[in-house]
């Protein structure tokens, strides 16, 4: 990503000098990028090495495109400082000494004459630049509440989406959702708390309101400000949820039954660049007219469903937003998987170690979280002793016996109970990754799930139950696997019929919801042959 100087972010200019024979405007159409410019100027006198004569053209066009003509997100307050205070849920608005009219006045100028026929750039800060890099939140220069880069380690919106929760107004405040809970180690940059959880009972004020945009939407920045900075000028909305940043991407706000949607678009998009004819400056500009609202009668989860449909985002979103009236039941599974609450008559955090479940008894192997166990600790002697279990009923029954996977932690109903089928015997052990003749077995399942030798349907099934495995029906039907070293186990984003995220588990990274899960082999004859 291009870095970014200092006068991009806070005064956002970017200027190259030409020629004198570049003069005027040059109309670029609705894109803004190197190509647009060269359709522009064929048949003028004007050409790119005349309008800039330094060289390096592409990187010239690429930060006047991206910093210049449109508003930078900074400039609509003044500083990053802002910014970020506000989207934290404090700031001038919030703790100043002044009356709300005043700390809100350069907001509402914007909104009274500029909000809508500017296009508003995604907030990014010279400030971040070298932070970011340097601390696992990738090259950029973007607020940690809305990282959206998807190289960053620490990146924060894999969802593609954003949402507010207020807790108070100036003027009349309308409750629209209940607070479940909020995981304090989703947004340190926000609480500068390292790990800790809050559980609310539901009782709480709240008025949440979000969006959702695909790839390539130049419009977000626009639905950004109007879910945030607008909501407060307009409507009075302010203050977070104890803990938690008033506004961020998705995965660091608090877990909330629902929120309402808002969506911005943009007609008419005309980029223009414009010469200045005493100094050759360069400087980009755009028109547009823009249009907010909300998202046709669709709340921000059914949006979400709509707009990311058949993709893992479609059914992530369910961990966020959970639906009227279930704050109690999805604190209820938060508090089992924490370890705090005694377990209720269903068998669903019951361990199943030597006992018999769906007509097999079942010896557990490793696990995490309300199972923990580990493997054997040299890795050779692990490998085979999960070999020697998985082998173990081939001799009676002509195949591998089932290996189970359960997940009580899963947000997904398939992954909570996945049945392995081995198809094929397994290559020749090999510590680490698997590569094209060997494996580790057990590596394989908790942290490397790859393909080599793992091939769906060729070296294995996967299925929701014993039943189907033992009758062959109901194959799952998407297999997805690591392609590099990442520590993504069993079963990445394998789904029983499209891929779905976030259930898969790792004894190296932590993340998705598999963090309570214990691998199961199938013993041989009866209960008491464990």
């Amino acid at each position: 990503m291009t870095k970014l100087s200092i006068s991009a972010l806070t005064m956002a200019l970017l200027i190259r000098r030409s020629d004198a024979v570049c003069e005027g405007d040059i109309s670029l159409g609705s894109t803004c990028d190197l190509a647009a410019l060269e359709t522009a100027l064929s048949g003028s006198t004007c050409t790119i090495d005349l309008l800039f004569p330094d060289g390096d053209a592409a990187t010239a066009v690429q930060e006047l495109c991206e910093y210049d003509a449109p508003t930078q997100f900074v400039a609509i307050q003044g500083t990053y400082q802002l910014d970020q205070r506000s989207m934290n849920g404090g700031g001038d608005v919030k703790d100043g000494e002044n009356t709300f009219d005043i700390d809100v006045a350069r907001v509402k100028r914007f909104i009274d004459n500029e909000m809508d026929d500017q296009v508003i750039a995604w907030p990014e800060y010279a400030q971040k630049e070298e932070y970011n890099p340097a601390n696992g939140y990738g090259d950029n220069g973007y607020m940690p509440n809305f990282n959206i880069d998807p190289d960053a380690e620490k990146g924060s919106c894999k969802l593609n989406t954003a949402m507010c929760c207020f807790v108070e107004s100036q003027f009349d405040f309308v409750d629209n959702s209940d607070i479940c809970r909020h995981d304090l180690s989703k947004s340190p940059q926000s609480n500068h708390i390292k790990s800790a959880w809050s559980v609310f009972s539901g009782d709480e004020s709240s008025h949440c309101v979000g969006f959702t945009w695909e790839d390539g939407d130049i419009y977000k920045g626009n639905t950004l400000f109007y879910t945030s900075l607008y909501q407060t000028v307009v409507n009075g909305y302010m203050g977070n949820v104890p803990g938690a940043p008033m506004c961020a991407c998705v995965e660091q706000m608090p877990v909330v039954t629902k929120a309402d949607c808002v969506t911005s678009t943009g007609t008419g998009l005309q980029y223009t660049f414009s010469v200045d004819k005493d100094t050759g400056d360069v400087s980009a500009s755009h028109s547009v007219a823009m249009t907010y609202g909300d998202c046709g009668g669709n709340d921000l989860k059914a949006q979400v469903k709509a707009v990311h449909a058949d993709t893992a985002i479609a059914t992530d979103i369910d961990e966020y937003l959970v639906g009227a009236n279930n704050c109690d039941d999805t604190n209820a599974e938060y508090l089992n998987s924490e370890q705090l609450l005694v377990t209720s008559a269903s068998n669903r955090f019951t361990n199943i170690d030597g006992a018999v479940e769906q007509g097999m008894t079942w010896r557990q192997i490793f696990g995490e979280g309300i199972w923990f166990l580990p493997p054997h600790l040299d890795p050779a002697e692990a490998d085979e002793e999960m070999r020697t279990l998985m082998e173990a009923c081939i001799p009676a029954l002509g195949r591998h016996c089932l290996l189970l996977r359960k997940c009580p932690s899963c947000s997904s109903e398939p992954h909570r109970n996945i049945v392995y089928q081995r198809l094929t015997a397994f290559p020749a052990y090999q510590e680490g990754i698997s590569t094209a003749t060997t494996m580790d077995v057990p590596e394989l399942f908790m942290n490397k799930w790859r393909e080599p030798n793992n091939v769906m349907h060729v070296d294995y099934e996967l299925y929701t139950s014993v039943s189907d495995a033992l009758s062959k029906t109901n194959e799952w039907q998407k297999a997805d696997y690591n392609t590099n070293s990442n520590n993504y186990g069993f079963p990445r984003n394998s789904g029983p019929t499209s891929h779905i995220g976030n259930n898969w588990n790792s004894y190296k990274w932590g993340g998705a919801t598999a963090e309570n899960h214990g691998f199961y082999v199938e013993v041989p004859g009866d209960a008491t042959s464990v």
